[in-house]
């Protein structure tokens, strides 16, 4: 029995992430996403339980895709990756993960 605790299946993505922090436009990328979340690469990630407003650029000549999330976890640089796990809690990250998934089909 597997410890992994996600609901759905991660996609693999490099999608350019911009966002505030700490009075900052902080920019990113995201490396993975599902309909429930995302994982943002990031070496200043912001503390657990931090709401947070995303701008998600799946395509270059399209207008970026706004999502609201919330840090659940952090992995810090002795990680293969450090960044944050961010959970969506608006209707639009279910969207954001179908939009990816056609560009990537398509």
């Amino acid at each position: 029995m597997s410890d992994d605790k996600r609901q759905h299946a991660r996609m693999p993505v490099a999608l350019k992430v911009s966002y505030p922090s700490r009075g900052d436009l902080q920019r990113d990328l995201v490396t993975d996403l599902s309909p429930g979340g995302l994982f943002i690469r990031t070496s200043k990630p912001l503390p657990i339980g931090t709401d947070i407003d995303l701008e998600v650029q799946v395509e270059t000549e399209d207008p970026p895709i706004m999502v609201r999330g919330k840090v659940v976890w952090l992995r810090d640089a002795q990680g293969p990756h450090e960044g944050m796990g961010i959970v969506f809690t608006g209707i639009m990250g279910a969207v954001l993960a179908e939009m990816v998934d056609a560009a990537k089909k398509g």
